[in-house]
This record gives structure tokens, C-alpha cells and sequence, in this order.
């Protein structure tokens, strides 16, 4: 079963990635409640501007978390939404808990945090951004049913979790697990595996893709830009449309119209079976480039 709008709208498989959006990362900070993630202020007319273009373009998926901005991405979201003359309905937003917010009694608190800051009375997907080893993720589950139930929420989602941590929640959820959120790109594809998607398509979780496209390696990588210059596309056009071609939802971030409509344009290239065979065939170490942070 695909996600759905609540109007019942399918979701763009292009949807708006808020990691980075008024965020980042400075190692230079003490381990804090969002480990050495911090809010970067003065960007946002540019940063609304962005997302309200995708939402006129059609893109209706936002993707947010607690985590992005310590927890103030999901304001510049909200006053994005609230200017951008799309019914809330024909949206999907969804938003992840972080460590803390998945104690016991702890999610409400968390997730009307999220709707005042989103300004929206429901979220279409709460995920649980990790399964930590040192944190009980497994106490938000039951919380997050009774929203669900309440209709707060509309689905269950996870994050980062592997086939066993998703047995595990579905063992505990009275709800299924509609969505996992994984780092996931023609050159990183351990996470979402034959075996991982397969688990997926048999429960109909939707896969999402973080760190799409990894401009850093794709951008210089020579069998994209090879693959690229044959369908008169850019590099980064490619990643994005062998994700769809598998049906994933990408998550990418862009901030400039013109990045923007790029990413678009991913959907009129139609890989061949060849193009397909020699992306299968690439890893991150063909073409280093810098790490980048988890979402």
C-alpha cells in the first residue's frame, strides 16, 4: 500500500529533505540533548522561499526531525507551509523523534511541540529516528499507537532500522510500519539491500532515501557523469533517477530554485538496462569524497 496524502494524493517521489535547513553540524560544540547539531539563524526568507518553489512545483513530501536545527528546522518549515497556499491536506509531512523523546510519557509532549512549531493539528509520519542501543526506543511504539489511534498521527514510521530492528517494532506496534528512512544512493546501498527491500515490498513499507544523491561523490563520479552525458543529464539527475526507478522515495535538500528544478528533472530520464548494470556495479570507494553527517 503507497503513501498517501490525507486527501489521498500519491506522494512525489521527489519529496523536500530539511536536513540542512537552517542547521548544522559544529563539532567545535559539547555533546548536548542534540548531540553537536546546532540552529543557523539569518537564512530563512531564502530557505522558505526554497520550499514553498518545491511545494508549487508539486513536490507535497516534507521530510523533518527533531534533531535538524535542534529543533528549530521544523519553525522554518512551518512558516514555509503556512505561506505556500497548498491545502494541508494535500501535503505529507513527516517528522522523527529523537533519543529523549522516546522515553516513557515522553512522545505527546514531543509531537505537539512538533505541531505548534509545524503549525498543523496532525503529522502524516512519526518516525523513530534510531534504533539506539543505549536508549528504550522500543517505549515510544505504544505512545505512538494511542496518537495514531487518536488521529494526531497518521503513520508509524522508523529510521536507520535494519530488517531485525523492524521485526522488533512490529512485534510491539499495533500499527504497521509504514515508512524506514535510510541512507541509501547508487553508491551507498549496503543499508537497502535485495534482501532489505524485498522485507519492505512484502510488508509495504515505503522506503525512503537520505543523502540521495551525495553531490560530493556523484557529482565527479565518471560512470555518472558518463551515464549523464548519454541522456544529456547532469550527474546528480542520474542518482535521483535510479532511486525512482526503484521505487524509493528521495529526500534531497536544495536550497536554490535552480537546484530545484534539477532535481525535477531526474523524472524524464529513463535509465537503460546497461546504465542500470553499471551502477550495480559502483561503491563509494570508486570515487572518495568527504563523509557526511548521518540524518
Amino acid at each position: 500500500m503507497a503513501l498517501i496524502t490525507k486527501s489521498g494524493h500519491d506522494l512525489h517521489p521527489i519529496g523536500i529533505g530539511t536536513w540542512g535547513i537552517a542547521s548544522r553540524v559544529n563539532s567545535s560544540l559539547p555533546s548536548g540533548r542534540y548531540r553537536d547539531v546546532e540552529a543557523v539563524r539569518g537564512r530563512e526568507d531564502e530557505e522558505i522561499d526554497a520550499i514553498r518553489h518545491s511545494i508549487s512545483l508539486g513536490q507535497n513530501h516534507l521530510d523533518c526531525a527533531e534533531l535538524y536545527g535542534a529543533f528549530y528546522t521544523d519553525e522554518v518549515v512551518g512558516a514555509a507551509i503556512a505561506g505556500a497556499g497548498a491545502a494541508r491536506s494535500d501535503l505529507f509531512i513527516g517528522d522523527k523523534l529523537w533519543r529523549h523523546s522516546t522515553a516513557p510519557g515522553a512522545v505527546r509532549a514531543t509531537v505537539e511541540q512538533m505541531l505548534t512549531k509545524l503549525r498543523t493539528d496532525y503529522l502524516d509520519l512519526l518516525s523513530i529516528h534510531a534504533p539506539w542501543k543505549d536508549v528504550e526506543w522500543q517505549a515510544a511504539l505504544p505512545q505512538i499507537d494511542r496518537l495514531i489511534d487518536e488521529g494526531i498521527v497518521r503513520h508509524l514510521g522508523v529510521s536507520n532500522f535494519t530488517i531485525t530492528h523492524m521485526r522488533e517494532a512490529q512485534a510491539i506496534a499495533m500499527h504497521p510500519i509504514r515508512a524506514n528512512q535510510v541512507h541509501f544512493n547508487c553508491l551507498h546501498r549496503d543499508e537497502a539491500d535485495d534482501a532489505f527491500r524485498s522485507f519492505c515490498d512484502e510488508h509495504s513499507i515505503a522506503i525512503v532515501a537520505y543523502q540521495p544523491m551525495k553531490r560530493g561523490a556523484v557529482l565527479g563520479h565518471p560512470a555518472l557523469v558518463d551515464i549523464a552525458a548519454d541522456h544529456g543529464a547532469t550527474p546528480a539527475q542520474v542518482a535521483l533517477a535510479w532511486l525512482v526507478h526503484l521505487g524509493a522515495l528521495a529526500i534531497p535538500k536544495a536550497t536554490q530554485r535552480s537546484h530545484i528544478e534539477e532535481n525535477l528533472a531526474a523524472l524524464d530520464i529513463e535509465l537503460t538496462t546497461s546504465d542500470l548494470d553499471v551502477i550495480a556495479t559502483l561503491s563509494p570507494t570508486d570515487h572518495p569524497s568527504s563523509s557526511s553527517e548521518a540524518q
